[in-house]
């Protein structure tokens, strides 16, 4: 059975596709039904049971669902297809272990992985509590496709069942997918979302990439598991290899590294496990055989925080059924699903009425672009939230000096337009990068024309920079390189690139940061005074404290950059926010 709710004109046009029911809310404002029906099987991945349906219901149920289209129908189909219960299943469990297909596998390194296993139970109870969010969905996947329920015990090899997991190769998500992998499999990756972290369109790929490499080597499920872990190319020159010396090509027969090598015996260990987990004294946490979530789908942003606060959860409950989202505002049109518990739809759908009726905001993080004068410190603080959330938000790394133009997502108290953020492709930064004046303390032997080798300048250079008439001599300290500082802008799509540099004393760069933070907001677009100064002007810049940018500058502006000359004072820098969480594959 397909259940589809999907969210309309007010985050509310609630159409359930359940057999033959439909639900219409009503808009608030006229009365009038919102949304209209979505045509049957519009969405083959939205699938999910309200909590309450028994598993005989849903068998019932399915036969009348659309019918799903495998893109690789056409592939052989599985070998050991796992048998169909005939009767209702009250645990899920049971259900995986009816599902179970693979045949044992002779190697002693099985049951070292099941005693690495039973050795820490702590580990084995977390792993498992954490992935009944997701078991059920997944055996729900592999039972439409034929494949062996052995597969649902996969992401607790490849992640913990941990759905934001980040290995050292960038592997991502419950399947580990790498980021050339996942595109290959159309899951999106960008500023927005990171589609290797959603468990529905994740698990999609994770099966139709394992039925490709099951074909691949000929109907067996070990080569195909070696594959999913050495890379399929690896494992079919083992093989080729192999058949050269006229030796077996089976799993156990071929050479690999010893990642490799122990993978597949985790799984089997761990079905061993699920298999005779009485018979071990291991207490599995208890998995009804129903679905845990449903899938939402919405046609405008909210906010993250609100979508927690509506379904009644903490944000790092809602995170852990949507850990796709990079955001604090979902972007309908990056990625308009969203998934909650089943039990908790009804609340979700009455808050959101209530917010709508109240005519207040669905999506508070809107573009901003930040002022002459303006801190990040400041526009937190008008938002309500921490500045690190802020820098976490955007990307912005600890103590970055960002300047005035730069164009960011931030929390407003009125919000005309929710649908500006929709627009908003990713933050464009402004930054100041201060780099300090070097020495370098002559030793014998040295001359300047080694020094200027050595260090990238001249001796032209090196004599104007310490007021040399002769050469040098051991012991002398010589300036190298001036203090000097950039402005870099880092564009919407990740290119960063240097629009101004200035080399001068500290004091003088303080003066030009002053001048830019007192300078009139500069178009969208175009980098704040990005025109680098002729040749000629430069130098009276320098000692002048004030460049020509293709245009003259107003005597106001002129007086501010005296002023700010004469009181020598520093910027100051921006709060700093904590580094991000590295997750890693267990």
């Amino acid at each position: 059975m397909v259940h589809f709710l999907r969210i309309g004109a007010l985050l509310g046009g609630l159409l359930v596709f359940a057999g033959c029911s439909t639900l219409a809310p009503v808009d608030p404002q006229t009365s009038a039904p919102i949304g209209q029906a979505t045509p049957a099987g519009a969405s083959a991945t939205a699938t999910a049971a309200t909590g309450t349906e028994a598993a005989a219901s849903n068998a019932a149920s399915a036969a009348s669902a659309p019918e799903r289209v495998d893109p690789l129908a056409s592939l052989p189909a599985p070998t050991g297809r796992p048998p169909q219960a005939s009767a209702p299943v009250a645990s899920l469990w049971d259900r995986i272990r009816a599902g179970f297909a693979m045949p044992p596998l002779a190697s002693p390194l099985v049951a070292e992985k099941e005693r690495f296993y039973l050795q820490r139970p702590d580990y084995l109870q977390r792993m498992f509590s954490r992935g009944s969010r997701y078991l059920f969905h997944i055996v729900e996947e592999l039972e439409k496709r034929g494949m062996p329920t052995e597969l649902a015990l996969l992401p607790f090899v490849e992640s913990a069942m941990n759905p934001v997991a980040l290995s050292h190769a960038q592997a991502a998500g419950l399947w580990q997918f790498i980021p050339s992998t996942g595109r290959a499999y159309n899951l999106q990756q960008d500023w927005w979302v990171d589609n290797r972290r959603d468990v529905v369109k994740s698990t999609e790929a994770a099966l139709d990439y394992l039925q490709k490499i099951y074909a691949m080597h000929g109907n067996d499920w070990f080569l195909a598991l070696a594959s999913y872990n050495w890379g399929e190319g690896a494992v079919a020159r083992a093989v080729r290899q192999n058949q050269a010396r006229g030796l077996r090509t089976d799993y156990l027969s071929l050479k690999m590294p010893a990642e490799t090598r122990h993978y597949v015996p985790k799984l089997m260990a761990l079905k061993n496990i699920v298999l005779r987990a009485d018979e071990l004294g291991v207490a599995l946490p208890p998995v009804p055989n129903r679905p845990y979530f449903v899938t939402i789908e919405k046609t405008r942003p909210i906010d993250l925080k609100l979508a927690a606060q509506f379904a009644g959860m903490s944000v790092d409950e809602f995170v852990a059924l949507n850990p796709a989202h990079n955001r604090p505002v979902i972007a309908a049109s990056r990625n308009n699903q969203i998934k909650l518990p089943a039990d908790r739809i009804d609340a979700f759908m009455a808050a959101v009425e209530r917010h709508g009726r109240a005519n207040r905001a669905f999506a508070t993080w809107q573009p901003h672009t930040l002022q002459p004068g303006e801190t990040l410190d400041a526009l937190a603080q008008r938002g309500g939230i921490a500045v690190a959330e802020l820098r976490e938000a955007n990307d912005l790394r600890p103590g970055q000096r960002i300047l005035p133009g730069t164009r960011i997502l931030a929390p407003q108290r009125a919000v005309e337009d929710e649908t500006r953020v929709e627009r908003f492709e990713g933050p464009r930064v402004y930054e100041l990068v201060e780099r300090p004046a070097a020495y370098h303390t002559v030793r014998r032997r040295e001359t300047l024309a080694s020094i200027a080798r050595r260090y990238g300048t001249t001796i032209a250079n090196l004599k104007a920079w310490n007021a040399l008439v002769k050469g040098v001599h051991a012991g002398m300290n010589l300036l190298v390189r001036p203090a000097s500082a950039q402005t870099l802008l880092t564009t919407e799509d990740g290119d960063r690139r240097v629009v101004r540099t200035r080399t001068d004393e500290p004091r003088i760069m303080h003066a030009v940061l002053r001048r830019e933070q007192a300078a009139p907001e500069p178009q969208e677009q175009a980098a704040p005074a990005a025109a680098k100064p002729s040749r000629s002007a430069r130098p009276a810049a320098r000692h002048a404290g004030a460049h020509k940018q293709g245009a003259t500058r107003s005597k106001t502006a002129a007086k501010k950059v005296r002023a700010a000359d004469r009181d020598d004072a520093a910027a100051s820098a921006p709060s700093r926010r904590p580094a991000k969480r590295a997750n890693k594959r267990t």
